[in-house]
């Protein structure tokens, strides 16, 4: 495992909010990763801020902007897709529109409560118990109210 600073990469991913209280799912390319969704966001790029690569993952992804973001947590992963070690930040952030304009990158989107994501078969890059914790992590309700 890397100790030495620099040797991971940097991720930053969040559960963007629209006004309704319903959160954004990326539809995969069947290429990539055929039935699931992963969150909007990405790997950042050399010494960029966390929330500033969220909001250009974001822009880049769906054509959206967000406006407030609040931290969720950091989590390691010992391998990411490059190979290497990813240290990713998590977010909640609110959606100033909730019109989609998708990237080549992924296939399609979905807009979702949290009880249709608790009673849908969802397969979410992020593990489905680590997406369970981290949604119960934060008092969203709370948030998309401000």
């Amino acid at each position: 495992m890397p100790e030495e600073r620099g040797q991971y990469l940097a991720g930053a991913f969040a559960f963007v909010f629209d006004q309704s209280g319903r959160f954004l799912l990326l539809e995969e390319r069947a290429d990539r990763r055929k039935y699931m969704f992963d969150l909007p966001g990405g790997t950042l790029q050399p010494f960029e801020e966390p929330i500033a690569g969220l909001r250009r993952e974001v822009r880049e992804e769906t054509g959206i902007e967000i406006g407030s973001v609040s931290p969720l947590c950091h989590l390691k992963y010992d391998v990411h897709d490059s190979g290497q070690p990813i240290l990713v930040a998590f977010y909640v952030a609110q959606a100033v529109s909730s019109s989609v304009q998708l990237s080549t990158e992924h296939a399609g989107h979905r807009w979702i409560t949290r009880e249709e994501y608790d009673t849908n078969q969802y397969t979410v890059s992020l593990a489905n118990e680590e997406t369970r914790r981290l949604l119960d992590t934060y008092p969203h309700s709370d948030f998309i109210l401000q």
